[in-house]
């Protein structure tokens, strides 16, 4: 599990990929990756609770684990932000500033116009899943989940995407909620799944994750488990 020192976004997609995969992330590399996320945190001022992106992330672009990209300044603070807080409920175990981190995370995230009034606007709708995949890894109330959940169902567009959201993004975060109507969606998404299961791309990394994921999608639904 590698630090990028100049990336914020590199070393959450490193971390991401190593969760994504299972890897067995020894105890002294969790606990330094913890540490360098801890010391991102802004403390002060407006955006006291969010994670800073690096130059480097603004200047080369944040793209989302499954490749969409990020165009507004805003949009990447609030993504790396929720990211980087689910890392550290996942990894921070009993690490001690990772819980205080975490909670100054979230309240920064809950007051944000995607948090507050679920927002969905222009990139908000990207803001609005990540935060969605934040709460579920924090346990939150599951009825606040849910309504993220139903915020997508409104917004379906009747051939197995849902306008505003990056697909894939929103696949691999439905994936992840243990509820009905997560599962409701990803049974919607089969139809859109099937139409890009052998779609290539220029970025291989992201080609084979969306691949591998909608493959997952597909098979759980072949075996009725959605």
């Amino acid at each position: 599990m590698s630090i990028y020192g100049g990336s914020l976004s590199g070393t959450i997609d490193a971390a991401s990929d190593a969760l994504q995969h299972g890897v067995d992330v020894p105890p002294e590399q969790r606990e330094a990756l913890v540490r360098w996320l801890v010391e991102r945190q802004v403390l002060s001022g407006r955006n006291a609770g969010a994670f800073a992106p690096t130059a480097d992330d603004l200047a080369g672009g944040v793209r989302l684990y499954t490749g969409e990209p990020l165009r507004t300044k805003l949009a990447a603070w609030n993504v790396l932000t929720a990211e980087a807080a689910r890392l550290l409920i996942l990894l921070g175990g009993s690490i001690e500033p990772a819980a205080e981190t975490v909670e100054r995370a979230a309240k920064w995230l809950a007051v944000s116009c995607f948090g507050a009034r679920g927002c969905v606007i222009g990139e908000c709708a990207h803001s609005f899943v990540a935060h969605l995949r934040f709460l579920n890894a924090a346990h939150s109330d599951p009825a606040v989940v849910v309504r993220g959940v139903n915020a997508l169902r409104s917004e379906r567009d009747g051939a197995g995407r849902w306008r505003r959201f990056p697909f894939y993004y929103t696949l691999l975060t439905l994936t992840e909620i243990q509820a009905e109507p997560a599962r409701s969606e990803l049974r919607y998404a089969i139809e859109a799944c099937e139409r890009v299961r052998g779609r290539s791309g220029r970025n291989e990394t992201f080609v084979v994750r969306r691949r591998r994921l909608v493959e997952r999608v597909i098979a759980l639904d072949d075996l009725h488990l959605l």
